[in-house]
């Protein structure tokens, strides 16, 4: 086939159009001129657009792509094939633009389409299938993209033959995703070959299409470390796209700024620089200013000045790559799955581990870069957590009936989700046909969220970034910010693209309301998070000696809170937002260099990130009266077995989620009827009245109190997610019915609660604040889920805890906080009294719970009705 013939089939397209013409001269020969002449006009844009795209000036493109789809949609109608191209054609202009965001509208707009228009096996489906996965891909969700990528393939192997540029096309897209995937680099070697045999029979090895191919491969060669074969693909690459478009065209940057990057590895300064540079010289005249590709050009040149000793253009570069991804980041987070959103900023880590790196360890004296890294940890750390939970909060603030009705099914679809992973199949049921099941549960479930995130956009500025001076002002007096953060460190001495960045560190940031930064790297994160692992066994062994604990207790003090203390200048009250494993220890229970535990200097609240004081800062109105729920009668079976008093922690592993048995707490009916009394206006439910379906009716309690088994439990096949492998038991668990529900709270299903207004969540059970930790986003289990509901503060347990030593440091707890104390304070306190106890001095007993969010006294909650 030759160039010219390479255009992808329309012949059904222009056949519908030729019938609808010959009908409407027949009715009406006026129509058709001035059809004639808006198909002349939008023929013409399309000339133009073409031309734009080529010189690389997309946005005047997207203006006249824009101009060209209305005038199809007022004169062909909006299901006219015409418009579905003209919809892709927008669709790939705004992706090539870094419009993710409109790009995935726009592309699911026309494949939804041209799914109606000409059944789910066409060409021009595959077309939209190979776009949208081409965009995800570029978004970091690569097992979406793969699979679309795959179908496309397929279609087009099927109705064009394997010899077309439309199926080379694909393979390379396929090819990209693998590689991006780390899936196989022999499998992505052959998909990138087959393409280039099929561009050489097709459109000659030397067209700028088949130069595409050749690139991908040269990024694999230099992700594999072949370096000559890399480099000599690259400069062929270069020479293609110069040819055939000109010296200043974006791909032509692309292949600069791919071969600068090969020569950095191999610490060829000298050669990279100019390359860097005239990359980003074309990419700052042909894309815009926030681009994501002029973000790329500058995180290229940062890493570039910091190897070079320049610290002042590797900070200045570093900072605008920032900026234009926070503009990025604007958009993107305010639509799309919580998934999609978490893969998107995976994709931007490498630019905020350069920031950090380049302040800790590059220019760690210079105030500047100290003030940028601290702004992109306050930018970046638990940003997805702040914009789910203000994403719900807006849209229920402002629900209409169309919302509503989402709403409702998301809800459901999660339930449903749920109660599939705790064995409604029954025993009979094959593996696969429950994983099956989850994952089409699982994908309805995220493409609901999705459209509740677009409807909630509408409402609020979700993904407004925070900065340091608005952060100050929150910090109350005598109180320092300790922001422990997980970063990569710049590999100065790397020779290949995989040793680009060092083992992972720890530092923190400290900040207080005079806006004093200072700082400190703690170290590789390895030998802190052995340490630190060491140290959670201990605490939770009540049967360890003291001697022995407090010896794996100062061990991690020395590398974590020392250095610490020594740059707090006798400060005592900390709002400690820990990363990585550190999410799993209380801070409370180390020991100083004096043998003192940190309980009895220290004042300790946790956060899940320092923008957490902005949304504290916000107003909530109380709604209801509490809420405290206990004693559920779990209608427990002779044959059911409690395998978490047996075990302490099931071992799904070996048994399923179906097998999961409670036993009686009858302790908890007398925590709760001594709360009941501090709290007169408390509504109560125990034994029968304990069900999930109560719970979930109710809304916004100013406080939830629930006492009763919790759990976390391994991965399996139906539940991987782990908000779906935390959660509580409550009445009718051990016979899956309760109210309508299957007894089991998941922390999936307590993120859809409604806790707006309540002021604070108290989970008086085993094990409420573990789950699966995420670096820069805390941990995925139910303390995630209460903050997602509303819940504006938490206490939960890092263990499975003592009854009787509970009971107690729950009823304190609840007087302190009646006597005008804070959640902080008030916790503090009743450990103070328990460590100074003969029966609950060890810390097993008083130290597994911690107290997170808004810790400002909250005494008005337990006055009579009346009196508020």
């Amino acid at each position: 086939m030759a160039a010219s013939e390479y255009q992808p089939p329309h012949r059904l397209a222009r056949g519908l159009a030729s019938l609808a013409a010959v009908l409407l001269l027949v009715s009406c020969p006026r129509a058709l001129f001035a059809q004639d002449q808006a198909v002349a006009e939008a023929d013409r844009l399309s000339a133009q657009i073409q031309s734009l795209q080529a010189a690389g000036r997309f946005a005047e493109a997207i203006v006249l792509g824009r101009r060209r789809l209305e005038l199809l949609e007022q004169t062909l109608g909006a299901e006219h094939p015409q418009v579905a191209d003209s919809l892709n054609n927008l669709a790939v202009l705004h992706g090539v633009q870094g419009d993710y965001t409109e790009a995935e509208a726009l592309f699911e707009r026309t494949l939804a389409l041209r799914e109606r228009t000409f059944g789910p096996t066409h060409p021009l489906v595959a077309k939209g299938l190979y776009g949208l996965a081409m965009l995800y891909g570029a978004r970091g969700n690569l097992t979406e993209a793969q699979p679309l990528a795959e179908r496309a393939l397929a279609i087009r192997r099927r109705t064009l033959g394997a010899d077309h540029p439309l199926v080379a096309k694909s393979l390379h897209g396929l090819a990209m995703l693998l590689m991006a995937r780390g899936a196989g680099d022999a499998a992505a070697e052959g998909y990138f070959l087959e393409a280039l045999a099929v561009w050489k029979q097709t459109l000659g090895e030397e067209h700028p299409e088949a130069a595409r191919s050749l690139h991908g491969l040269a990024i694999l060669c230099r992700l594999r470390g072949e370096v000559e074969r890399a480099e000599a693909l690259f400069l062929r690459v270069r020479a293609i796209w110069e040819k055939a478009y000109g010296p200043d065209h974006p791909d032509v940057a692309r292949s600069l700024h791919s071969l600068a990057g090969l020569y950095l590895d191999q610490g060829r300064l000298d050669e990279a620089e100019p390359l860097f540079r005239r990359a980003l010289a074309i990419r700052e005249a042909s894309l815009g200013t926030n681009h994501p590709g002029l973000a790329q050009s500058l995180q290229g040149l940062a890493q570039l000045a910091v190897r070079q000793g320049e610290p002042e253009l590797a900070r200045t570069s570093i900072a605008r790559a920032l900026e234009i991804q926070e503009h990025n980041l604007a958009d993107s987070l305010a639509a799309g799955s919580e998934r999609h959103k978490r893969d998107y900023l995976q994709v931007l880590a490498a630019a905020a581990d350069t920031a950090i790196s380049l302040h800790l360890r590059s220019s760690p004296a210079d105030p500047a870069a100290a003030r940028l890294a601290f702004a992109t940890v306050l930018r970046r750390k638990g940003r997805i957590l702040d914009v789910q939970s203000g994403s719900l909060a807006a849209l229920r603030a402002h629900l209409a009936p169309a919302d509503q009705v989402l709403l409702d099914q998301w809800t459901t679809a999660r339930t449903r989700l749920a109660t599939l992973a705790f064995g409604v199949l029954g025993e009979d049921a094959p593996v696969s046909a429950a994983t099956g099941a989850a994952q089409s549960l699982q994908r309805e479930a995220e493409r609901l969220e999705a459209a509740l995130s677009r409807r909630s956009a509408e409402f609020v500025a979700l993904s407004a970034p925070a900065d340091p001076q608005s952060v100050q002002r929150q910090i109350p007096s005598a109180t320092v910010l300790v922001e422990l953060i997980l970063y990569r460190p710049l590999n100065l001495q790397a020779t290949r693209f995989s040793e680009q960045f060092a083992a992972p560190r720890y530092a923190a940031y400290l900040f207080d309301g005079r806006g004093a930064l200072d700082w400190v790297d703690l170290g590789e994160a390895r030998a802190i998070d052995a340490t630190a692992q060491v140290f959670r066994n201990a605490v939770r062994n009540s049967a360890l000696p003291t001697a022995e604990l407090k010896a794996a207790a100062r061990r991690l003090d020395r590398a974590l809170m020392e250095p610490v203390r020594a740059k707090l200048g006798g400060r005592r009250r900390l709002l400690v937002s820990p990363d990585g494993a550190l999410n799993l220890i209380p801070f409370a229970a180390l020991v100083d260099e004096h043998g003192r535990f940190l309980v009895e200097r220290f004042t300790i609240q946790y956060l899940g990130s320092g923008r957490d004081l902005l949304r504290l800062a916000r107003p909530a109105t109380l709604r209801h009266p509490p809420l405290l729920i206990a004693n559920p009668d779990f209608d427990r079976a002779d044959a059911v077995v409690d395998r978490l008093a047996a075990a302490g922690k099931i071992d799904t592993r070996a048994g399923k989620f179906d097998a999961l048995g409670f036993a009686a707490l009858p302790a908890t009916a007398k925590e709760v009827a001594a709360l009941a009394e501090l709290l007169p206006d408390a509504r109560v439910l125990t034994q029968a009245a304990a069900t999930e379906s109560a719970l979930k009716r109710s809304s916004g309690p100013s406080i939830l109190h629930i006492a009763t088994h919790g759990f976390f439990l391994h991965p399996t096949a139906q539940a991987e997610n782990p908000l779906l492998r935390s959660g509580l038991a409550l009445a009718g668990v051990n016979v899956r019915k309760s109210g309508g529900d299957d007894g089991v709270l998941t922390a999936l299903e307590v993120a859809g609660l409604d806790l707006r207004g309540t002021r604070l969540a108290v989970l008086s059970a085993c094990e409420t604040g573990l789950g699966d930790v995420e670096s820069g986003e805390g941990v995925y289990g139910l303390r995630r889920a209460l903050t997602l509901a509303g819940a504006a503060s938490q206490l939960v347990s890092l263990w499975r805890v003592e009854d009787t030593a509970t009971r107690d440091l729950m009823v304190g707890f609840y007087r302190e906080l009646r006597a005008g104390a804070g959640s902080d304070d008030a916790l503090r306190r009743v450990q103070l009294t328990m460590l100074r106890s003969r029966s609950f001095r060890h810390p097993y007993y008083w130290s597994a719970f911690i107290p997170s969010g808004d810790w400002r006294p909250m005494a008005e909650l337990f006055a009579r009705p009346g009196r508020r």
